[in-house]
């Protein structure tokens, strides 16, 4: 099979699709890297390379998916290409793409629980899971013992917590519903959102129409980055004010109402630069983007990196992650007692190195982004069933 890449205007999926395409070459197929910025000429690349019936086009968030024939059509409908749509986020986001008419066109999902919901809400839809896998720094390990910084964290923080600002355009049940998702959220973290909006519904006595309820999670979709904020925020705030130290990447930590003096606050990096500072740090903070049963790229870019991965757990990284281990695993349910657990593991180095140790034996050979192109070629030329297995492992 031939395979198209598309490249994205994001820097951390444009990296991925390099890292993707070079696994591709390396498994010995031939791949056209193609970039939407020069539409005109990405067309006439695709119409150049394609070979009908034995093409594969990939895309990230879609990047691609929209591109026109010179007559307007899509030009996926004309020529004979399987599509897959590797998708970062939830499927909420994407509601025009899930509808959009192209005939071969397969979702890859980062969480299964994203799968479930396109199988529940858009049931014509084909879908599979692909996870995020991690990055390795391009110079040599620095030895752990000899890494400037404890704990990193990637990432900004976003103040959003105004409720009357998302509900102003609802309807006064409307809003109180979106309140009491909201709180039940925080309440209980391992809900998704639309579990937290169906719960709200049926404890009311309503049971909702399938494309009502599927709407009225889009209508509240903006609780989605309220509640990541909420949590990235509390755990920051919390190792903060009980005086363990943080170095945090990315804009509006200097805001963050905690005990600044124990954070040192960087400005926001290209995705690119992220990756030789979790080299460079002995733990790698990751709070999950509410993927409860998925994974996050952090978490194996902090692996592969020999650091130590601190991060909050999900039903499918329970199946590989083991706190104490090969990673240190944290509840957002129970964050009073993180600081004093994390205190115990600063206080051991080689407890800690022992860990990050395991984490990388685990992440080095499986969980790159030249094993993901592997898993594509699984999906796309045998199938995702005989896929199934390794990447649910």
């Amino acid at each position: 099979m031939k395979y198209i890449i598309f490249k994205s205007e994001t820097d951390s999926l444009n990296t991925f699709a390099h890292l993707i395409a070079d696994g591709l070459i390396q498994a010995g197929r031939k791949v056209l890297l193609a970039d939407m910025r020069a539409e005109d000429h990405a067309r006439n690349e695709v119409m150049a390379f394609t070979e009908p019936g034995n093409t594969v086009a990939f895309f990230l968030n879609h990047t691609g998916l929209n591109l026109l024939t010179k007559e307007r059509d899509s030009i996926w409908n004309t020529l004979n290409v399987d599509c897959y749509d590797f998708i970062v986020d939830h499927p909420m986001y994407y509601h025009p793409a899930l509808i959009f008419p192209i005939r071969r066109l397969t979702f890859l999902c980062v969480d299964l629980n994203h799968i479930k919901f396109i199988r529940r809400f858009y049931p014509k839809v084909k879908c599979a899971f692909f996870p995020h896998a991690g990055i390795v720094a391009d110079q040599p390990a620095i030895p752990f013992e000899e890494r400037s910084m404890d704990i990193l964290f990637t990432g900004a923080y976003l103040i959003d917590d105004s409720v009357e600002f998302h509900t102003q355009g609802l309807g006064g049940g409307l809003a109180q519903v979106w309140r009491e998702c909201f709180e039940m959220l925080k309440k209980h973290t391992h809900y998704t959102l639309e579990q937290a909006v169906e719960t709200c519904f049926c404890e009311k006595g309503i049971q909702l129409p399938q494309d009502d309820l599927r709407d009225t999670v889009r209508l509240f979709r903006d609780m989605d980055g309220m509640i990541r904020s909420y949590a990235r925020s509390n755990v920051v705030k919390i190792l903060a004010d009980h005086d363990i130290k943080l170095h945090v990447y990315g804009e509006g930590w200097e805001r963050l109402d905690c005990k600044q003096e124990n954070l040192t606050v960087h400005s926001r990096i290209p995705f690119d630069e992220t990756i030789p500072l979790m080299a460079d740090a002995k733990i790698v903070l990751n709070v999950m983007p509410w993927f409860k049963a998925g994974i996050h790229d952090r978490v194996f870019s902090a692996m592969l990196n020999q650091s130590v991965c601190l991060t909050d757990s999900s039903e499918y990284m329970a199946r590989f992650l083991e706190d104490g281990k090969n990673a240190i695993l944290f509840s957002l349910d129970q964050l009073k007692e993180l600081p004093e657990k994390l205190k115990h593991y600063l206080q051991r180095p080689q407890l800690l190195k022992e860990i990050a140790a395991c984490g990388y034996k685990y992440a080095k050979e499986t969980q790159t982004w030249q094993a993901r192109a592997q898993l594509l070629i699984e999906i796309a030329e045998h199938g995702e069933a005989n896929a199934k297995e390794g990447i649910l492992s």
